[in-house]
């Protein structure tokens, strides 16, 4: 997670240092979200149909890391045409490998625990994305003091998602296919695919709106910061967008913990509604209850991942679990991830001073996709021993 959000930093780098045209950075960050988005899928037909869930990880890591390691070259050894047509297959590379985790890393999880304690695992797992999600931009500068150069910095990054790829390979998690644990029955052999479940369907549009609406908020926040609140580009700053990521590593495993022990759907709306409710009251309020509305707002908005993928294991067999998992996070959440931004620019009308109204625009469409939940089958409570014992 750390890596996937780093990618936002390089075309801030190859902006500024790199001298690359407005254009060929949105061209680099669409080319890097929708290949996120799009291959996932494939990924997920793959590992239900040929398991081997936790070495297809490992390959998704090492992309990442030759990715960044091919970021590190566009930025330092390349200039001109170049360093954009690098720059756009370093974008490739790092969209397919972000592609693996979250439905075969999901899908890992919720077939290892029992539905009684599956959201709190995932929460957990989630947990320490958000973690990484905090830490590496400041990581980031930390390792570019270090090795006094930022190039350096990236190619250190690669190595250690590199490390990371070849640790998991080694641990070998999950070598046997997983329909080998799971004996098929007539229901589920009829079934042609987890896209054609109404669940997934809806589950997969409220993931997308959720998404776009959040993730378009969270891409602009630094500029309001700046524009509308006066914070400049300084270690207040720092501290601001440290604050709004660290609300996922207290999110996700509370409502992991809210989801096993109630109805997850109303979970969901809950974390959906909670996070527009908190962005809105921000954009009206400033000082210490400002501050304490946008960590708010972290903690609702960072709650996703355990809530969907938990449903997701709920409402498909594991044969398919990968695939749906892939739907509602790949075109979902990801692909949320690709418009989200565009369409705020958009709401914005070139102008820093609307960026507050588009916030709340976006939220009222969050607001309103929650209707949808109460449309898909509620999943059962259970009583099973807890998580740790």
């Amino acid at each position: 997670d750390g890596t996937v959000f780093f990618v936002p930093v390089m075309a801030d780098l190859l902006a500024s240092h790199g001298s690359l045209s407005a254009a060929l950075i949105t061209a680099m960050l669409t080319i890097f979200y929708l290949t996120s988005s799009g291959a996932g899928i494939l990924v997920g037909r793959l590992a239900d149909k040929g398991g081997g869930r936790g070495a297809k990880i490992a390959i998704g890591i090492l992309s990442l890391g030759v990715g960044m390691l091919l970021f590190a070259l566009a930025i330092a050894w390349t200039h001109g045409a170049a360093r954009g047509a690098l720059a756009l297959v370093a974008a490739l590379v790092a969209g397919v490998g972000s592609s693996f985790y979250h439905p075969l890393g999901a899908s890992l999880i919720s077939d290892a625990f029992d539905p009684s304690n599956r959201a709190r695992a995932l929460g957990a797992n989630g947990a320490m994305g958000s973690l990484g999600r905090a830490l590496y931009p400041t990581l980031f500068f930390v390792v570019t003091g270090l090795v006094a150069s930022q190039a350096s910095a990236v190619v250190v990054f690669g190595v250690v998602a590199a490390g990371a790829a070849a640790l998991l390979w080694t641990l070998r998690v999950d070598p046997r296919p997983p329909r080998a644990e799971h004996a098929a029955t007539a229901t589920e052999r009829a079934t042609a695919g987890p896209w054609l479940d109404r669940n997934i369907v809806i589950l997969t549009v409220v993931s997308f709106v959720r998404s776009v609406a959040f993730t378009g908020m969270v891409a602009w926040l630094p500029v309001y910061f700046t524009h509308e609140r006066g914070l400049g580009l300084s270690s207040q700053l720092g501290l601001v967008i440290t604050l709004l990521y660290a609300g996922g590593v207290l999110g996700q495993p509370l409502f992991g913990l809210f989801a096993d022990k109630l109805d997850k759907r109303m979970v969901l709306a809950v974390s959906t509604l909670g996070a527009a409710g908190a962005v809105v009251a921000y954009v009206h309020n400033g000082g210490a209850l400002g501050l304490a509305l946008l960590g708010i707002f972290g903690v609702f908005n960072f709650s996703g991942f355990p809530l969907l993928m938990s449903l997701v294991a709920d409402y498909v067999p594991k044969g398919t679990s990968s695939t749906a998992n892939a739907f509602v996070w790949g075109l979902g959440s990801t692909g949320g991830q690709a418009i989200g931004p565009l369409l705020v620019g958009l709401l914005a009308l070139s102008s820093y001073s609307h960026l507050a109204s588009s916030f709340e625009i976006l939220a009222l469409a969050a607001i309103a996709v929650t209707a949808l939940l109460p449309l898909m089958a509620r999943t059962g409570r259970h009583t099973r021993p807890p998580l740790f014992g």
